[in-house]
């Protein structure tokens, strides 16, 4: 198990703007990653891994792309080749470096440990303190050589004279620098949907005002629930059907069902059916239109 990897993604995953399902996956392969390497041993698809995500193999499977297409997670490289895994072999990945000053220490959930140092106290001066009632000479001015047994500026003064002891301190208030503002690109329900590819882009915020017309939503913790079960996909299809007719001209060919990695999104978005990291001549519309110019 890798502790420092485990603190790692928890102190940093909102960085490579991770959901908190995204963040739990990461998390859980950390714990089958070297702490050194950063790479996973053995395979991360085992049925314990599943159990422990609570996914399907081919959820799982577009869990770690959505990992990959963020960033936070990529395949390990052995003699230039990247392991991808093959017949009779599993994949191996390497979690990416998440804290901006390496080697993270999560101490205190800060990335580095902060030196120790010795407080220092600067006394206060001798003199100049105020004083109530100043003692003042025969022709009502102030005596030019103050005494202490008068009160009048001292190096240790009393308390309760219109003047603090050396032994009061005042602190000084501090107004607190404020956090800086947080760059949202997109609102909570676009990046969700972006992320989960069941719709193109153009498409994508008629789908949001539809759900939000057609369902009951009670918050942000709506629409991180429907992400993390992956149910976007069937309101998509539930959204396809009942849009009208008209609609028909713009839509896309069907997904041939074998490009795309294996992602249930490619079927309403075509810009994940792509083979060997070309648009499918099957059935990507550009691939299509090319073909038949």
């Amino acid at each position: 198990m890798s502790i420092r990897l485990i603190v790692e993604v928890l102190d940093h995953w909102k960085d490579f703007g991770l959901t908190v399902g995204e963040r739990d996956d990461l998390i859980v392969i950390a714990e089958n990653a070297n702490d050194r390497t950063r790479e996973t041993y053995g395979a991360i698809h085992e049925a314990y891994v599943l159990k422990r995500v609570n996914k399907s193999a081919a959820s799982w499977r577009i869990a770690i792309n959505r990992l990959m297409k963020k960033k936070a997670l990529e395949y390990a490289v052995h003699n230039g080749k990247q392991m991808r895994g093959h017949t009779g072999q599993h994949a191996v990945y390497r979690i990416a470096v998440l804290c901006p000053e390496p080697p993270h220490d999560g101490f205190k959930g800060m990335c580095t440990r902060p030196e120790r140092t010795t407080s220092t106290t600067t006394p206060a001066p001798a003199l100049g303190y105020p004083v109530a009632n100043p003692p003042v000479s025969a022709e009502g001015k102030p005596t030019a050589n103050p005494v202490e047994e008068e009160g009048y500026p001292v190096a240790n003064p009393p308390a309760g004279v219109g003047y603090l002891a050396a032994t009061e301190r005042v602190s000084p208030q501090l107004t607190p620098t404020p956090l800086p503002p947080q760059k949202t690109l997109l609102s909570l329900a676009e990046r969700l949907v972006r992320d989960s590819g069941v719709v193109a882009d153009e498409e994508r915020e008629t789908f949001i005002d539809w759900i939000t017309s057609t369902r009951r939503i009670d918050g942000p913790g709506w629409w991180r629930k429907v992400a993390e079960n992956g149910d976007f996909a069937d309101l998509a299809e539930t959204w396809r059907a009942e849009r009208p007719t008209t609609s028909a001209p713009n839509s896309i060919p069907t997904w041939c069902g074998r490009c795309g990695d294996d992602n249930p999104g490619a079927q309403f978005n075509p810009t994940f059916r792509l083979a060997d990291g070309a648009p499918c001549p099957a059935c990507h519309p550009s691939a299509l239109r090319s073909n038949a110019s």
